[in-house]
């Protein structure tokens, strides 16, 4: 059985490492030198009063530090390209597979897919160039190898290339068909040898159903039961 396999995208944060970093070094020397001037007459000898104005710059510091936090992070999702469709990692992952995607297409410089998840739910998912770059680029370069019919996107889209070097490569668990209906005939796999997988869109089909040619067209003749010669 062949390995299935993913690229893992992280979202571009709100601003450069540089700036986020040199915020959140300025905001903890502030929180520190703020902290000692309010609080340091009460751990030592000396009778003295706080330092006058050590609690804004205490305030000041940690309004820099998250700052620092919210340029340094994105709002938007990590997001999962590959054998398992369309993947968004909020806690849990929700998949769209790839033969559930109904559509595909290019508006206001993001890539929207829209489609159902694993359990039949509808779910639609942006991703913008702007944050995410390479995952936009992946999840049109695969889509136009396994389910090209409902790809609209123009060739003259502003997309970056897909390049490997711009996620983390995950390997992902076999496909668990037990309970899932055949593509062909809506029968329940009931026992894991009976299922034929398409390694396009990974529908699943009955091995006594697959039909010569999946809906994404792709070729089944592999996959087609054969009869016992005596």
């Amino acid at each position: 059985m062949r390995e299935r396999r993913e690229q893992r995208f992280e979202p571009r944060p709100n601003a450069t490492p540089m700036v986020s970093h040199g915020l959140g070094a300025l905001g903890a020397l502030a929180m520190g030198a703020g902290a000692w001037g309010q609080f340091g007459p009460l751990v030592t000898d000396a009778v003295t009063e706080p330092v006058k104005g050590a609690s804004y710059i205490l305030f000041g510091g940690s309004l820099a530090v998250a700052g620092a936090i919210w340029l340094g992070t994105s709002g938007e999702p990590v997001l999962r390209v590959g054998d398992g469709g369309i993947g968004i990692e909020k806690g849990q992952i929700r998949r769209i597979p790839w033969h559930a995607v109904e559509r595909i297409e290019w508006r206001g410089e993001a890539v929207r897919v829209a489609g159902k998840d694993q359990s039949g739910v509808a779910v639609t998912l942006v991703a913008p160039v702007a944050k995410h770059p390479q995952a936009a680029a992946w999840i049109v370069k695969e889509a136009r190898q396994r389910v090209p019919s409902v790809v609209d996107v123009p060739d003259d889209a502003t997309l970056p290339e897909a390049v490997a070097q711009g996620a983390k490569s995950l390997s992902l668990e076999p496909l668990q068909v037990v309970g899932m209906r055949c593509a062909a005939s809506d029968q329940i796999i009931s026992y894991e040898p009976d299922a034929r997988v398409c390694k396009r869109c990974e529908r699943v089909y009955v091995k006594t159903q697959v039909p010569d040619t999946c809906a994404c067209g792709a070729s089944l003749s592999e996959l087609k039961a054969r009869p016992k010669t005596a």
